[in-house]
């Protein structure tokens, strides 16, 4: 699907994506079954819808994975005993949300670059979109496999690092957006910097996703942030990059049994919602407020998590 994103025609796009939500559909009648057993139990957790509605809206219109909002909720529902999920079963189930909510976002950023009135410059990024998500998961699916599969490592040092790393490209991208507040030329194409940077961003993000579920479409939103590319190539490379990569990665989660079904119940409604709504948040914010939420939201988040 995605090597060709830039050729499938506008009806190959619609069968594609309403088979996807057909699936979408299919998995969550499968959480309900697996989730029965436990119902009496799970009434009290609705207010995790809207965690999941708020974590989709910020991860799909910024490009910013929904671990950044789903994390540090878990992890203090955790610290005050209303939610007994262990550091794995936090990962886990954040990935588990971000399949549905990111999946939405992903179709609803694809179905934009092939509607009817698509304009001329749109057309034009469709290639771009392409080379840039390849580019990336072919770097950043074997880091985030052989993260969950072989890497032994010491997870707080690798915690603290990456978050410094993201709270240091957050300040940068608000260095970037006040000195260059005035009409500036955007980047088109991609030049041989960024088929250097993009497939780092990708190692680095897709080993960051496999042990916290996020960082691969934080670090790459960031970069091409920072490259000046449009809004449009920013955001819908991140979340197309970060619904193929949670896909993937909830494999391993599945196989270990860290998933808390009970969750999912409310959460992947809601985060298929944010997802839907979120593109129309981005550009009713704008390129430079889009830019500032994004660094700041980025900024105080690793800010809490390092905290937690």
């Amino acid at each position: 699907m995605l090597p060709t994103v830039s050729f499938l025609p506008r009806l190959r796009v619609r069968t594609f994506t309403l088979a996807c939500l057909g699936l979408l559909v299919l998995a969550y009648l499968c959480v309900l079954v697996l989730a029965a057993a436990d119902w009496p139990a799970l009434a009290g957790l609705w207010p995790i819808s809207f965690v999941g509605l708020a974590g989709a809206l910020v991860a799909n219109s910024t490009g910013v994975g929904g671990g950044v909002v789903f994390v540090p909720v878990f992890s203090a529902l955790r610290e005050t005993g209303l939610l007994d999920l262990g550091p794995s079963q936090t990962v886990g189930v954040s990935f588990s949300i971000q399949c549905f909510g990111m999946s939405v976002g992903a179709l609803t950023w694809l179905n934009r670059y092939y509607r009817p009135d698509v304009r001329p410059d749109e057309v034009a990024h469709r290639p771009v979109v392409g080379r840039i998500v390849m580019i990336t998961l072919a770097t950043g699916l074997p880091a985030l496999l052989a993260t969950q599969y072989l890497a032994r490592i010491n997870g707080e040092l690798a915690f603290l690092l990456f978050k410094l790393f993201s709270i240091a490209l957050g300040c940068a991208l608000i260095i970037q957006v006040i000195i260059l507040r005035g009409p500036h030329a955007e980047r088109e194409q991609l030049e041989r910097l960024d088929l250097v940077l993009i497939p780092i961003m990708g190692l680095a993000g897709g080993a960051a996703t496999a042990l916290f579920s996020v960082g691969i479409g934080e670090l790459l939103a960031l970069t091409l942030f920072l490259r000046r590319y449009p809004v449009d190539i920013c955001v819908s490379t991140a979340v197309i990059v970060s619904a193929v990569t949670v896909w993937t990665g909830s494999l391993h989660h599945i196989e270990a049994g860290h998933l808390e079904w009970g969750v999912l119940v409310f959460a992947a409604p809601a985060v298929a919602v944010g997802g839907f709504l979120a593109r129309r948040l981005a550009h009713a914010l704008g390129g430079l407020r889009l830019k500032l939420m994004t660094a700041i939201w980025i900024i105080g988040s690793s800010s809490a998590l390092l905290v937690i």
